[in-house]
């Protein structure tokens, strides 16, 4: 799990946009016109955040290779099945044992993802995990013993694959395990971030 949190993120944001409506209710201000004028400066401001953040972790990704695990404090716990979870303030932190998994859907807008497969056991059949998110980064730890295939992407950011790293702006990985178009329990796992970095463990 991330050890840089950013708990006003959210807040800070409700408020601006709180803001911006009520100039727009009042006359003072068009929300719409400042928003299609002044996009480019969200993004750079999103953009600078996000590279100030990672600046601010350089150990991050030993961290994760070293410890096993994404989670070094309180994180929800499920073994459901299926898992279906959104967000749209704060990061997603998420530890499923579940022993018959058959995937689900998480998606996340603004805040980290960490999610953590490492204990689980698939149901029979090809089984799909989505997960989704917009400003933050996103890591999955999956276990060793299963067949698996990844599709890792970031538009704006790094993509790490079960050793596999690339840089730079709309980078993919696609990877499976080598058993994995014949076995009888296998896990695809589609992991998309637009500004953050991808993890998959």
């Amino acid at each position: 799990m991330s050890t840089y949190r950013r708990p006003y993120l959210g807040g800070m944001i409700l408020i601006l946009l709180g803001i911006l409506f009520l100039l727009d209710t009042l006359n003072i201000a068009d929300f719409g016109e400042m928003i299609s004028t002044y996009w480019p400066l969200i993004l750079i401001f999103v953009g600078f955040s996000i590279l100030m953040r990672n600046k601010r972790r350089p150990s991050q990704d030993s961290a994760w290779h070293d410890a096993g695990t994404p989670f070094t404090g309180g994180h929800q716990q499920s073994d459901a099945s299926a898992v279906r979870s959104s967000s749209v303030f704060g990061d997603v932190d998420l530890k499923i044992s579940s022993k018959d998994f058959q995937g689900g859907t998480i998606s996340n807008v603004f805040g980290d993802t960490n999610i953590d497969l490492s204990e689980i056991s698939l149901a029979d059949g090809e089984h799909l995990l989505k997960v989704d998110g917009v400003f933050g980064d996103m890591h999955v730890l999956v276990p060793k013993d299963i067949e698996i295939y990844v599709g890792g992407k970031s538009v704006f950011g790094d993509v790490r694959v079960l050793g596999n790293l690339k840089t730079g702006f709309g980078q993919e990985i696609n990877y499976a395990s080598p058993g994995y178009a014949a076995a009888q329990k296998k896990l695809r796992l589609d992991a998309h971030q637009v500004f953050g970095d991808v993890r998959i463990w």
